[in-house]
């Protein structure tokens, strides 16, 4: 079949399609792409000149096609699509540039932005562009979390009540999974948050001998749109969310990969479901009727079936890319829109001054407290 979509990428990294070194290369946004027959990757952007070349080499790129702006590549090679693979306080600019050269789908890596301001004024660049802006959290594209939300959606566990959700370390780049998918399950709408950094973000390196803390190097010095200015500190945290309609998430993403497997449990009026991803756990309990013999809360545990006992790592970003492709070849929105994603991050922008303020944080977040940039202490 003749390639119909022409592909970009900005971010000659891991995510983009460099891999980690360890035959992970086809889990990543090229790899994802490579699979899919009604795309073409044409392109890539990057300003480290060693990856360009590298990606380029791997992916079959020619030196022409490389580029290291993203604004020239829109410019020269008439993108039907492109993703957005950057470190997070780097996701802006593409994306509005993007839009403005009429890129019709635009995937960007989650976070959305390291700001609420940020993530806003790329969400209406794109809408007034007419460009789709779709964020990339993966569990909203894979089967099981697909049949998760339709089984919520017709009434199986009654209305929902709670969500308890954990993850791990670091919190944004982790942990926004966690906030995205009771909110892509539900549809609910937060209003107050609470919440817990278990190590105070600082713009240097992790101490020494701690594990689950990130950080993004920058390449440039000063701080302005152009140049975000000292790494981004991403820590563990934790979170009580509380939604319209009666809805309160519960967010744990304190401990290590390592230490703390995925799990989530949702709680309805006539019913749970719970899960352990990396094991495969996917269970469907119906509140039993109070009698003699059951006094208290009790739930008849059964297996959904049909679900996965491991999801390929591959698919995750396959997932995204498809979405992406789908998007613009059936001329739809995405089930992971810019607005979606913007949620989540106001979520965890929240998370952080609450526990710098030790207070709770009304959502949405007043005109100042939408500047706050999850970064440093000091900030």
């Amino acid at each position: 079949m003749t390639a119909q979509l022409r592909v970009g990428i900005v971010g000659a990294g891991q995510v983009g399609g460099l891999g980690d070194g360890l035959g992970s290369e086809e889990n990543s946004h090229a790899g994802g792409y490579s699979r899919i027959e009604e795309c073409e990757l044409v392109s890539i952007a990057d300003i480290d000149s060693e990856r360009l070349e590298q990606f380029g080499k791997q992916w079959g790129i020619p030196s022409e096609h490389r580029y290291s702006t993203a604004s020239e590549m829109y410019a020269r090679e008439n993108l039907d699509v492109i993703s957005v693979t950057t470190p997070p306080m780097y996701h802006h600019n593409p994306v509005i540039e993007a839009a403005d050269a009429g890129v019709k789908v635009i995937l960007v890596e989650k976070p959305l932005a390291i700001s609420v301001e940020w993530g806003r004024k790329m969400v209406e660049a794109c809408e007034l562009a007419g460009s789709r802006l779709i964020t990339g959290h993966t569990r909203r594209f894979l089967p099981p979390f697909k049949k998760i939300k339709k089984m919520i959606d017709e009434g199986l566990i009654g209305e929902v009540r709670t969500i308890e959700t954990s993850g791990s370390r670091p919190l944004l780049a982790n942990g926004t999974h966690t906030v995205d998918y009771a909110f892509y399950w539900t549809d609910a709408e937060p209003r107050r948050v609470s919440g817990f950094l278990s190590y105070e973000p600082s713009p240097g390196a992790p101490p020494p001998g701690f594990t689950g803390y990130w950080t993004y190097e920058s390449y440039l010095d000063s701080k302005t749109p152009e140049s975000p200015g000292p790494p981004l500190a991403d820590p563990g945290g934790a979170g009580m969310i509380v939604c319209d309609g009666g809805i309160v998430i519960f967010v744990n993403c304190i401990a290590t990969r390592w230490q703390q497997e995925s799990a989530t449990m949702i709680a309805g009026t006539e019913g749970r479901i719970r899960y352990v991803e990396s094991t495969g756990i996917w269970q469907y309990g119906p509140l039993l009727k109070r009698s003699a013999k059951n006094r208290g809360t009790h739930y008849d545990w059964e297996d959904i079936p049909d679900m996965p006992k491991e999801v390929d790592q591959r698919d995750y970003f396959y997932g995204s890319v498809l979405e992406a492709v789908t998007c613009h070849l059936e001329d739809r929105e995405s089930v992971s829109t810019g607005r979606d994603g913007l949620k989540t991050l106001e979520v965890l922008t929240a998370i952080h001054i609450s526990h710098k303020t030790g207070a709770m944080v009304r959502l949405p977040l007043v005109e100042g407290l939408d500047q706050h940039e999850i970064r440093s202490s000091e900030q």
